[in-house]
């Protein structure tokens, strides 16, 4: 399967190397390549990560990476594992998804119209 990450996604780990880069420099190189592995580890195993419990779209499931969330869809129409959000797991993850419910909405009509 093919792993298409948002931009939105790549933008978060850019956060998540600069905030952690003011801890530690290797912890934040750490930290992203093992958000990296866990993202393209789905490409051999995309079922791997458990269903999103706030959603009830089964389509979405997500891997949990140290403190993160990872939210991906999996496509098997188009053969491809969509990586749409991370985000702390300290968040509080229903104002997450409410915020993102509308984009989350328009990005299945997309992929299925």
């Amino acid at each position: 399967m093919q792993i298409i990450i948002s931009n939105d996604v790549k933008s978060a780990i850019t956060d998540i190397f600069e905030y952690s880069y003011n801890i530690s420099a290797n912890y934040a190189n750490k930290i992203v390549n093992k958000i990296y592995d866990a993202i393209y580890d789905l490409q051999y195993s995309p079922y791997i990560g458990r269903y999103v419990p706030e959603l009830l779209d089964k389509h979405y499931r997500e891997r949990i990476c140290e403190k993160y969330r990872i939210i991906y869809y999996v496509s098997q129409t188009n053969n491809t594992i969509y990586v749409r959000y991370i985000f702390c797991s300290r968040q509080n993850s229903n104002s997450f998804f409410k915020v993102h419910e509308k984009e989350i909405f328009d990005f299945l009509n997309r992929l299925f119209n």
